[in-house]
């Protein structure tokens, strides 16, 4: 008689996209001070990754934060890149926000402590990293990002979903349709050829997301190609009696932007998560990351309260003794499930 195999565990990841939570921490929690300083960023940050880690019980957590040129690599393909930010590729500036900045430091010193696996780069961006460990996860794992950036909904799929922080939900397959005009999979298609404002990517002139869906109203339902959208335009037009110039303008690749002629190759390149942006040295990095364990070396709980006492937050926390013990719960978890692992992996 064949016994029958026991069932793989699935494994539950969190992926935080650093810069999108923490500016969303900050600017949320404007008036919290300690001692002249203001302490939101830190604390709302801490915060809502607890929350995520009460409701949901991941088993590991990474936080991917941007670099001090994350986006070089787009910005060597598309001269324009965040241009509307006055961001500079190759120079150091001073930070435009220096509590954001002091308090990004800060955080990743508690996330260290804390056992939550953090990666930066110089040059590549967080949005490249979390792609890249989604293209790259076992077969037995679930993995949810929390960001903002709705870029990163590209990734979704029956394995792969995404905490929206401003939606305040986690976006799957299933209830995409409930928030957005469009099936996740023609995300990449849709900015590929409207662009993307937030990021100066400039697209085709007068296509926007609402001209796709309601010439291409598919584009809700299945996965589309760009041939297909062309071959449906002159199916489109040949059943007119004058030719809609918006239309032409896609099939014609008519842009003000600097891609010219090549908009659709460019921008495909710069929006495509699918084929993240990442050097060979960064991979490699990356690699080693997923793969090998937290030494414990150094790491005490008794740290964070310390750096909890040092910052105020033990004061923002109501309860008392007991509200920070229960504050630090969920981080507990993560943690002795971090010190396990470096057991198996160096009996």
């Amino acid at each position: 008689m064949r016994i029958p195999s026991k069932k793989k565990r699935i494994q539950k990841t969190l992926l935080i996209d650093g810069d999108s939570l923490l500016k969303t921490a900050y600017h949320g929690a404007k008036n919290l001070y300690y001692k002249e300083t203001h302490i939101g960023g830190i604390f709302q940050f801490l915060t809502m990754v607890r929350k995520m880690l009460n409701e949901n019980k991941f088993d590991r957590v990474y936080v991917f934060w941007d670099g001090t040129f994350s986006g070089r690599l787009r910005y060597d393909i598309y001269k324009d890149y965040k241009s509307n930010r006055d961001k500079d590729f190759y120079n150091e500036t001073p930070p435009s926000e220096i509590d954001l900045y002091l308090q990004k430091e800060r955080v990743i010193s508690y996330c260290e402590e804390l056992f939550i696996r953090q990666y930066r780069d110089d040059i590549v961006e967080a949005d490249d990293s979390i792609a890249y460990y989604v293209k790259n996860m076992s077969e037995d794992e679930n993995v949810v990002i929390m960001s903002n950036d709705r870029d990163l909904c590209q990734l979704i799929n029956e394995r792969v979903s995404v905490y929206v922080i401003n939606l305040k939900k986690i976006v799957t397959e299933e209830n995409y349709l409930v928030d957005f005009d469009h099936h996740p999979s023609n995300l990449k298609l849709i900015k590929t050829i409207t662009g993307d404002v937030s990021d100066n990517i400039k697209g085709i002139l007068g296509v926007s997301e609402k001209t796709l869906v309601k010439f291409f109203p598919e584009i809700m339902e299945k996965t589309l190609t760009l041939e297909y959208i062309f071959s449906k335009i002159e199916d489109i037009q040949k059943e007119r009696k004058t030719r809609l110039k918006t239309l032409d303008n896609i099939l014609n690749k008519v842009t003000k932007g600097s891609q010219k002629e090549m908009i659709f190759e460019v921008n495909d390149k710069i929006i495509d998560l699918k084929n993240p942006l990442l050097t060979e040295e960064s991979k490699s990095d990356l690699d080693y990351l997923f793969t090998t364990s937290i030494d414990p070396e150094g790491r005490e709980n008794k740290n964070v309260i310390n750096m909890m006492i040092e910052d105020g937050l033990m004061w923002a926390i109501p309860g008392g003794r007991d509200g920070y013990i229960k504050f630090l719960q969920p981080f507990l978890s993560i943690i002795k499930k971090e010190k396990n692992y470096y057991k198996k992996e160096n009996v």
